[in-house]
């Protein structure tokens, strides 16, 4: 039997109607092309099974779990697929209809492991035709797996990776998944990634559409994301050996990201958030190159004063309160933080 040409999988939780608007950009997505739509329900309230069927769509494969997260579904969803290649894609996530053509003809075109497209976002409300969608302007356009996973980190949809290339990246993993990834799932996939090997290629155009809807999204709590990253970056820290070109060149990449995190970051954040942010950039970075930490005006400054004293300087001129974007209570992200094992 010929594989399918695209695995495309999809966790849902209690997501009710609003896959509809998922499965349709699929469906319009697949013509012409063999495509296998995996849901793995994760556990919701009433099966997914039932509210998909009164949708209307037959996916391939429903698979059914106790809840475990948003990590181990795409990695339940990983085992069952049987395409050449495959697609993570959120149940409140769209697709243009151009987009599978697009990054299958460009990956096979270069011999490429991951291709990717450029964002685009949506409201999801009303029929499907009538959606307004807003680009959010081209990302940079990278050809090495490092850059591409640690430096452009596109949402999850953007990226179509080579299957038996993913498998390779789960199955060979530096540090294994974990309950504490789950909000940032896909950083999981992209750290293990970006020390290896990997041929890159870039399909322009809006492609991978993010929906906004009244309601729940991880987006919705930008520490929740922030503690988890934290989390995958030092497991990263502990676990990316140095003993490759590739794997040298993440472990700066990625200690330039922890730097410009908790520069950006006000003083008035988290104390042991900071700290340990601090702490990871110093371990995967302990040389760095002013050139990767800021601009030419951070730069002057730092050959005067060095690099934490000026990004301390700049964070306190320049940064607004905590008090002013806050998502949660200071008990909720020490909770968050108390779930972390030492750095």
């Amino acid at each position: 039997m010929t594989a399918p040409d695209l695995s495309v999988i999809i966790p849902v939780y209690n997501r009710g109607e609003l896959i509809r608007y998922t499965l349709e950009s699929v469906r319009r997505a697949s013509v012409g092309l063999a495509v296998e739509v995996i849901i793995v329900d994760d556990g919701s309230t009433i099966p997914a099974a039932e509210s998909i069927a009164q949708l209307g769509y037959q996916p391939d494969q429903i698979i059914r779990q106790t809840n475990q997260g948003l990590l181990f579904a795409r990695l339940t969803g990983l085992k069952y697929a049987t395409g050449t290649y495959l697609l993570f894609l959120d149940s409140d996530d769209t697709v243009s209809a151009e987009k599978f053509h697009l990054q299958l003809a460009a990956m096979r075109a270069t011999d490429a492991e991951i291709s990717y497209s450029d964002h685009a976002h949506t409201t999801l409300e009303g029929d499907y035709d009538t959606l307004s969608i807003t680009e959010r302007g081209p990302l940079k356009d990278v050809t090495t797996a490092a850059e591409f996973f640690i430096l452009v980190q596109p949402a999850p949809h953007s990226p179509i990776f080579r299957t038996d290339y993913i498998r390779h990246i789960v199955n060979n993993a530096f540090f294994p998944p974990s309950p504490l990834y789950n909000a940032v799932a896909e950083i999981w996939f992209y750290q293990n990634a970006a020390p290896r090997p990997g041929r890159v290629v870039r399909a322009p155009g809006p492609h991978a559409i993010i929906g906004a809807h009244p309601g729940t999204r991880l987006t919705n709590n930008w520490e929740r994301l922030a503690v988890a990253s934290l989390a995958v970056m030092e497991a990263f820290a502990r676990s990316c050996p140095s003993d490759t070109p590739e794997a040298r060149h993440a472990r700066r990449l990625l200690g330039a990201v922890a730097f410009n995190s908790w520069r950006k970051l006000p003083p008035d954040f988290s104390a042991e958030f900071l700290t340990r942010e601090l702490a990871l950039s110093r371990r995967l970075l302990p040389a760095p190159k002013l050139s990767d930490l800021g601009g030419r005006g951070f730069q002057l400054i730092a050959r005067v004063l060095g690099t934490e004293r000026a990004a301390r300087l700049l964070k306190h001129y320049q940064t607004v309160s905590y008090e002013k974007f806050r998502t949660m209570d200071d008990a909720s992200l020490q909770h968050l933080l108390a779930a972390l094992p030492p750095p």
